[in-house]
């Protein structure tokens, strides 16, 4: 069942604490699974106009799929998802031979409508939007923990 992670988010590169704490997280989870992190510029064309930025951003997040990889999109209308939720996530891509499970977070203004379509769910961590670095970090630990309850650790009470 040990399917590899994969976060892609479109963000430029940070670095001090949220970069730090993502680290942490990332590490403790890599104690399960491959975990991959890829960043994606946000508005490439540097565009006026947020269409194109969305549009272009979501060029690139579709690139940095794989075939198959069961994808997740990250947005504040998706399902509500609660941490057994996403052990489900987890559950369900190894039982099905996914290659990967690929987590996107959008820039600035969304998903493009593309990146949308090959979501295979869209779920949301918050009903509030977050910070993308934020997101990243809450993603991370929620990752963490759906390991542990699956392998039937302590960290989850």
């Amino acid at each position: 069942m040990q399917v590899p992670i994969k976060i892609i988010a479109v963000a430029k590169n940070s670095s001090g604490p949220a970069e730090a704490c993502a680290g942490e997280w990332a590490a403790k989870l890599a104690r399960y699974t491959a975990v991959q992190q890829k960043r994606v510029q946000p508005n490439p064309k540097r565009s006026d106009a947020p269409a194109v930025a969305v549009r272009t951003e979501g060029e690139a997040v579709l690139r940095a799929l794989a075939g198959g990889d069961r994808v997740v999109v990250l947005d504040e209308r998706g399902a509500e998802l609660t941490s057994e939720g996403v052990a489900q996530l987890i559950a369900k891509a190894g039982d099905s031979g996914a290659a990967g499970l690929a987590f996107c977070i959008g820039g600035p203004h969304g998903h493009s409508e593309a990146v949308r379509e090959r979501a295979d769910v869209t779920v949301r961590l918050s009903a509030c939007v977050l910070n993308h670095e934020v997101a990243r970090i809450v993603l991370l630990e929620q990752l963490y923990r759906g390991w542990t309850i699956l392998r039937g650790e302590p960290y989850h009470h």
